[in-house]
């Protein structure tokens, strides 16, 4: 259990970072 507790945290900041990055791109090529 602690384990996944460690493991989450990185794998979700992760995910997230990736979700903005593609997000930013989208965003990105909406402007241009």
């Amino acid at each position: 259990m602690r384990f996944y507790v460690i493991k989450l945290p990185r794998f979700l900041s992760f995910i997230i970072s990736k979700i903005l990055w593609l997000f930013r791109g989208r965003k990105e090529k909406k402007a241009y």
